[in-house]
């Protein structure tokens, strides 16, 4: 797993480069980024589960390659940010082509537990949505889904991406769920909801809440397949062990071929914690 400092390394890089191709408002562009660096893009047949973009060196040039059969214009562009991150992030080369010339299969959109995928998931979020500019934006966007869904249009990426990135910069308490069938891929929290004290994080494999929106949703695999929506309530300490029991509302998009769905549990209500002092 991905650790903090590898993290902070990330969207240094991510900043540094936004600067010296001089982008100053949204949508950051990754492949003008590319043609600037000479690296040519390209997309590529590809059939190997997982997988969704390539680096490829000769000498000291580099190629980007994307998965042809990616439909999502924001999933390739956070693909082809992911691979930049490969190119720009210190040991990187070094570490994916250790006896020079060669092909890197990424694994991009925070599914592998690599420590390089992971910093490249990381690098390509800061790329396209640059922390000012993105909390500029998110000031005006509006809460749940709809705010991650206008935002995603405004940076031309992904709608997991967008969401991940809400959580880390919303001033609400948000927590961003992905899920199949009955259980849980992963989880990011946003500050406050980090902050409460005694709740359990979501760990990979745990169950969702049984009586919630999303556990009636992922009954039908329709809904997921055809990106279906759907919107509730539910209490924080349905999801998670050791929350208070705070109202929250849930909002739960399937997402298509990805074959996941997202939910996202929000409120702008202050959390109060007192009532759990006086549990003894």
């Amino acid at each position: 797993m991905i650790d903090t400092i590898d993290m902070l390394e990330a969207e240094s890089e991510a900043e540094r480069a936004i600067k010296q191709h001089g982008f100053a408002a949204l949508p950051v562009c990754p492949f003008a980024i590319a043609k600037e660096a000479d690296i040519v893009v390209q997309p590529k047949d590809s059939d190997e589960p997982g997988v969704s973009g390539f680096l490829m060196r000769v000498g000291n040039s580099f190629g980007i390659l994307y998965a042809r059969h990616i439909a999502s214009e924001g999933f390739i562009r956070f693909t082809v940010a992911h691979e930049l991150g490969h190119y720009f992030l210190p040991g990187h080369p070094e570490a994916l082509f250790p006896n020079g010339d060669g092909l890197h299969r990424s694994r991009s959109g925070f599914i592998s537990h690599d420590r390089h995928e992971r910093q490249a998931d990381h690098f390509a979020a800061a790329l396209l949505m640059p922390e000012k500019l993105f909390i500029e934006a998110i000031d005006n966007a509006g809460l749940g889904f709809p705010a991650i869904q206008s935002l995603a249009e405004l940076c031309k990426t992904s709608i997991t991406a967008t969401a991940i990135r809400f959580a880390k910069f919303s001033g609400d308490s948000v927590a961003i769920i992905v899920s199949s069938g009955t259980r849980v891929e992963y989880c990011f929290l946003s500050e406050r909801l980090k902050d409460v004290k005694g709740l359990r994080w979501l760990k990979k494999g745990d169950l969702i809440a049984p009586r919630s929106t999303t556990a009636a949703f992922n009954k039908n695999p329709s809904n997921v397949s055809e990106a279906r929506q759907d919107e509730g309530c539910c209490s924080l300490d349905d999801w998670f062990d050791g929350a208070p029991e705070v109202e929250m509302n849930e909002d739960v998009v399937g997402l298509g071929s990805y074959g996941k769905t997202l939910t996202v549990l929000f409120t702008d209500e202050t959390i109060d914690e007192e009532e759990d002092e006086y549990d003894d």
